[in-house]
């Protein structure tokens, strides 16, 4: 494997991991969290220009929602310089090669978007601060978190869009990295309302902290777990990857579907349960939600398949009805979108009302 050993496991049986943080201070060093990101994602990334051409294989079992196992696989990657990979995917039900080269990412005629969590096993890996582009043309400042896992306390660093109503953002709301104490290796991933990634069996590869273990989950259920079976400077070809003619090129951006377009693509809706906001009270006893203004609008990133595979918060007046949207879409399917005879990736927002009686949706025309 050509691998050094240097940090071992995190004991976790996937916990709830979103909580209320620690009251924050009144100023963040913002200068200094975001150079630790930076440092964080340095040490943690093997695709820096610097270093010499890699191999590597990935065994992977995939879950459902509830934890249930839908099978097992295998994901190969051949790295040669940054924007130039190869990737092979071996699933029961998705067979075929990528090559993500710097005119754009080509994959095998009729391959659509990796399984869930099969991207999150990839890129926690090779890149794993490259979600940070999600939060590209919104203002966002990085802000300081901890979390538990397995009895260690790890401290994080939350990209967030800021929220004039509501403090202290949950982690997880936005995407968030978590380091081992005293080191500047990357141990957990959290986003989308709370499905973290923690990386273990930390080895030194080319001078880079990388995971030989993943585990992807939330609330409690695994949804994904992968283990590097081989990673090393050997089998690689001489000249950089170069996609043949029966490869499809992916479409650079997703098509923006706005207003009911979006919403009518769906195929299964589940809606948000805002049971817990209308519980809570004020200090007079008065019901919160009748006090809450303003919806919870959220983007949705979909793959060509119709599953949902990323989202992000827009606004949300309360963080009880921001995690609840984020619980239900994340179960949402659509209807393929299809152009020119081709499904292809898009994307849109939804809005829900806290304090409509039958939770109607407005959608932001």
């Amino acid at each position: 494997m050509k691998a050094g050993a240097v940090l071992c496991c995190l004991a976790v049986s996937f916990p709830v991991l979103v909580a209320a943080p620690p009251a924050q201070a009144a100023k963040e060093n913002t200068a200094e969290l975001q150079a630790n990101l930076k440092k964080a994602a340095d040490s943690s990334s093997p695709d820096s220009a610097e270093l010499k051409p890699w191999h590597m294989k990935i065994s992977a079992q995939l879950f459902d929602w509830k934890g249930t196992s839908t099978g097992t696989g295998t994901i190969e990657e051949w790295w040669m310089a940054p924007n130039n990979e190869k990737r092979v995917f071996e699933f029961p039900d998705y067979k075929g090669t990528e090559i993500i080269t710097s005119d754009g990412v080509y994959r095998s005629a009729g391959l659509v978007s990796e399984p869930l969590f099969v991207a999150d096993l990839v890129d926690q890996i090779v890149h794993p601060v490259a979600a940070e582009d999600k939060m590209t043309g919104i203002k966002t400042a990085p802000t300081a978190r901890s979390l538990s896992i397995g009895g260690v306390n790890l401290p994080c660093i939350m990209l967030i869009k800021p929220n004039s109503r509501v403090e202290n953002i949950p982690i997880g709301f936005y995407p968030a990295w978590c380091m081992e104490p005293g080191k500047s290796a990357i141990r957990a991933y959290i986003d989308d309302g709370g499905i973290a990634v923690v990386r273990n069996q930390i080895s030194s590869f080319q001078g880079k902290d990388v995971p030989m273990e993943l585990m992807v989950g939330l609330n409690g259920a695994t949804l994904a777990s992968g283990r590097v079976t081989e990673i090393s400077l050997d089998g690689m070809p001489s000249s950089l990857f170069t996609p043949d003619s029966s490869m499809n090129k992916l479409p650079p951006h997703p098509v923006e579907l706005k207003g009911k377009k979006f919403e009518n693509q769906a195929a299964k809706r589940v809606e948000p349960d805002f049971t817990i906001v209308r519980q809570q009270t004020n200090p007079f006893g008065q019901p919160m939600s009748g006090n809450l203004q303003g919806d919870t609008e959220v983007r949705l990133w979909v793959g060509e398949d119709g599953l949902v595979r990323d989202v992000r918060l827009e606004s949300f007046p309360d963080a009880g009805a921001a995690q609840a949207v984020l619980d239900a879409v994340r179960q949402w399917s659509f209807h393929p979108y299809v152009v020119e005879g081709r499904a292809v990736p898009f994307t849109g927002t939804l809005e829900f009302q806290i304090n409509s009686t039958d939770y109607d949706r407005q959608i932001r025309r």
